[in-house]
């Protein structure tokens, strides 16, 4: 019987191994701030929601990111009442950063976007109206934690051809094949594309790296609460979460064996502890907490 439960504790360590090791940065992709799209072209809702939903499918094919669930994000948003005026700023970014558990938080913003008809095409007796696109997006990139932007990156897409006239775009979905293959909808894809790159380069610098862990231990138990020897110079600051490990020995296996009992939440900072309340569980004094 022994064996099979050994055999248990060791699968269960190196599954554990394997979840550090594969460490990724999780990214929370905000809503477009899209003032310069003109109702009149089409609905500026639908826009918003299409171009910010083209972004997230090429962020959250790269290597090492996973992006928070748009209905959880959502879901946030609307409890929370967060971009009422229909902007949201760093520091109520990294708020919802925090309440999502995410790294880093892209803000978007539609720049430009103009959509001219050109002199069209003629042959023989038939003629073709044609158009200028052009769309320009930029984002910001935030520390979910301290609310700091990390860097920011611009995209700018033009496309001229036959398409629909200016005065048609309203009232066309942005997710229907006329958009698609409109010289504006092309614009759009091509200034997504270029955008998604341009942060794909940004993302390897050290700034967008996984984050390293925060480790400490329950140094004292008061009533129901634990004092941690980790505060504010560890960058630990009051709402933070921390999952809480008990520390047991496992005879064949040479390094200690983490078993999560465990949640707490942090209500109080000083420099160099902080106190927390159990979320599910009783604590003692020698137990790990991490926070990622």
């Amino acid at each position: 019987m022994k064996k099979p439960i050994l055999l248990c504790f060791v699968l269960g360590f190196l599954l554990l191994l394997s979840h550090v090791v594969e460490a990724r940065t999780i990214i929370a992709i905000m809503p477009f701030e899209g003032t310069e799209i003109r109702n009149w072209y089409i609905d500026r809702q639908q826009m918003i929601a299409g171009i910010t939903e083209a972004l997230t499918d090429q962020i959250a094919i790269l290597d090492g990111v996973t992006v928070v669930e748009r209905s959880r994000l959502d879901q946030i948003l609307r409890e929370q009442d967060f971009g009422r005026s229909g902007r949201i700023d760093t520091l109520s970014a990294a708020e919802i950063g925090r309440l999502l558990g995410a790294d880093v938080l892209i803000l978007g913003t539609v720049q430009t976007l103009n959509v001219q008809e050109t002199g069209g095409i003629q042959i023989s007796f038939l003629s073709a109206k044609g158009s200028k696109a052009t769309i320009g997006l930029s984002i910001r990139m935030v520390d979910a934690d301290t609310g700091i932007i990390l860097g920011s990156v611009q995209a700018t897409g033009t496309h001229v051809g036959a398409s629909i006239a200016v005065h048609q775009f309203h009232g066309i979905s942005f997710y229907s094949e006329s958009f698609k293959n409109s010289t504006l909808g092309k614009a759009v894809d091509k200034a997504v594309e270029e955008l998604a790159a341009k942060f794909a380069q940004e993302y390897q610098t050290y700034a967008f790296q996984p984050k390293s862990e925060t480790v400490g231990n329950i140094v004292a138990v008061v009533g129901d609460r634990y004092v941690v020897n980790l505060g504010s110079r560890h960058h630990v600051k009051r709402g933070d979460r921390f999952e809480v490990y008990e520390t047991i020995r496992v005879k064949g296996i040479a390094a200690p064996v983490e078993v999560p009992v465990g949640r707490m939440r942090i209500i109080s900072v000083d420099p160099e502890a902080c106190v927390g309340e159990s979320e599910d569980g009783l604590f003692e004094e020698g137990y790990v907490v991490r926070k990622q």
